[in-house]
C-alpha cells in the first residue's frame, strides 16, 4: 500500500512539474542557477517503541545541491546527518544478568530531490533515495557497532526570504520515511539558500 501511494505521489508531482514547465514562456535570456541549500534544526522520531529513556536527538543537518532553471521545476541531490534516537537504560535484566544499556541509531540520507516553486519564495520538495543507518550498542562493558542500508523518501515545505542578492534565509518543515524501520522522522529547520552559479 505504501509503495502504491508513493508511486502515485511521484507521478502526480512529475506531471505537475511538466505542466508548469511547458506553460512557461521560453526566451533567449533564460538564466539557470546552481544553488546550495543548508539547514539545521530539531528532529523528532515517531516510533511505537515504548521506553522511558528513549529520546530523539535535538539536532539535524541537511544540504541540497539544486539545479534551478527559471521555470518552476528544480532537481538536485540531498545529503545530511540525521540522529534518529538514543536509549540509555540502567540495570536492564537479561538472560546474562543485569546491565546498563546505551543504544543510538543515526542515519545519513542521500536522495534525488525534485522541487516546485508554488508561490514566491515558497517551495515543496519530494525526494527518493537511500539511508545509511549506523547503530551503536554498549552493554556488559562491550560496544558493538553495525551499519545497514534502507530506501525511503521525504516530503518538505520550505519558505526562504531574500536577504542579499545571492542569499535567502528562512525555515523548512520536513518529514523522512525510512522503510527498514517503518517509521517517520519529522524535522524543523532554519535554512539558507546560496546561489553558487548563474549562467
Amino acid at each position: 500500500q505504501d509503495k502504491k501511494l508513493l508511486k502515485l505521489f511521484f507521478v502526480f508531482t512529475l506531471l505537475c512539474s511538466l505542466s508548469f514547465t511547458n506553460a512557461q514562456t521560453k526566451n533567449s535570456e533564460t538564466q539557470y542557477h546552481i544553488n546550495l541549500d543548508l539547514g539545521a534544526g530539531y528532529s523528532y522520531y515517531l516510533t511505537s517503541m515504548n521506553f522511558e529513556n528513549l529520546s530523539s536527538s535535538p539536532f539535524i543537518f541537511t544540504g541540497r545541491l539544486m539545479w534551478e532553471p527559471e521555470h518552476l521545476t528544480r532537481i538536485g541531490i540531498e545529503f545530511g546527518y540525521l540522529p534518529l534516537f538514543s536509549l540509555d537504560t540502567k540495570a536492564l535484566n537479561s538472560l546474562f544478568g543485569s546491565t546498563d544499556v546505551n543504544l543510538s541509531l543515526n542515519a545519513l540520507p542521500l536522495m534525488l530531490v525534485f522541487g516546485i516553486e508554488i508561490s514566491e519564495n515558497l517551495e515543496i520538495f519530494v525526494g527518493l533515495g537511500e539511508f545509511f543507518l549506523f547503530s551503536e550498542v554498549e552493554s556488559f562493558d562491550n560496544k558493538v557497532t553495525s551499519s545497514s542500508l534502507s530506501n525511503g523518501y521525504e516530503f518538505a515545505v520550505s519558505y526562504l526570504h531574500p536577504f542579499y542578492d545571492n542569499l535567502k534565509i528562512g525555515g523548512e518543515i520536513k518529514t523522512f520515511y525510512i522503510s527498514r524501520l517503518n517509521n517517520f522522522d519529522v524535522t524543523f529547520q532554519v535554512g539558507v539558500k546560496y546561489n553558487l552559479l548563474s549562467f
